[in-house]
């Protein structure tokens, strides 16, 4: 009982806990080009982009999440990223080999892992959150998916990633729709892989409501550089170059100043914050 409330609370490390987010992750491999693109959909705004310079025995990287400081997705100077999605509960048996982890898993990964298998090997000896998937790429385009009880490669050219397991369900019987138009759109590329389809699919399967796409962001692995996005406004795009960023120092940026005011981002920060007084 004791290792399940504490897998149950690193599970709400990992994503937050004021309205249950649903986000869209896909990466591709083709023509000497790695990117991945993520849409992080939360009812929170408060969203935020900080910096880790290296030092000894970790790599320095780019983390982005929310004001709680809890890391959602990140890049590091090896050019590995991770994104973590929100999925329905597992009932898992003990694993008491297992050690557990208080901290953040996916800031952990980028601090100690230059690859996916290394990442897969350091997170299988710990006891992971039972309620959520942690999709993983490196710059040699190798990608998974790292589920509470298993992995799932990349096989192809590009891997879609949203919130169910595919170990349980296969990607032909998927049905969310997020996860068949990103697909979709892949596959109707034909591996002419480029920032702005990545930006078109991000724009295609974005959300709106109270749980919205507060940000998306697009690492090209290779090159050690990110396209961040705001408020599901694709027209406005913020480029960062990790090695540059880190040379500037540790830092913490408020996402929403980095970019032009608009009218839909701001009355959704005051309903947000409306719905905190009650």
């Amino acid at each position: 009982m004791k290792q399940r409330a504490l897998v149950a609370a690193m599970a709400l490390s990992l994503v937050g806990g004021d309205s249950a987010p649903a986000c869209t992750g896909f990466c591709g491999s083709a023509k000497g080009k790695v990117l991945v693109g993520n849409n992080e959909d939360f009812g929170n705004p408060r969203s935020r982009v900080w910096f880790v310079p290296g030092e000894k025995g970790a790599y320095g990287r780019v983390l982005l999440g929310f004001n709680d400081g809890r890391a959602q997705g990140g890049m590091n100077e090896k050019g590995l990223m991770f994104d973590g999605f929100a999925t329905p509960r597992l009932e898992l048996a003990p694993t008491p080999e297992k050690s557990i982890w208080f901290g953040d898993l996916g800031d952990k990964a980028l601090a100690e892992c230059a690859t996916i298998d290394e990442a897969i090997a350091m997170l299988s000896k710990l006891a992971g959150a039972d309620r959520a998937v942690f999709l993983f790429a490196d710059e040699r385009g190798e990608a998974a998916a790292i589920e509470p009880d298993g992995v799932v490669r990349k096989k192809d050219w590009f891997f879609v990633q949203t919130n169910f397991y595919q170990s349980r369900i296969a990607p032909t019987q998927a049905s969310c729709e997020r996860f068949k138009i990103a697909r979709r759109m892949l596959e109707d590329s034909g591996g002419d892989i480029s920032v702005d389809l990545f930006r078109r699919i991000l724009a295609a399967t974005h959300q709106e409501g109270n749980s919205t796409t507060q940000y998306s962001n697009i690492f090209d692995l290779k090159a050690r550089v990110m396209y961040l996005y705001h408020f599901h406004n694709f027209e406005n795009v913020v480029r960062l170059d990790l090695a540059e960023e880190l040379r500037k120092g540790a830092r913490k940026l408020e996402i929403p100043s980095l970019f032009p005011r608009t009218y839909a981002a701001e009355a959704h920060a005051r309903w947000f914050e409306s719905q905190q007084k009650k």
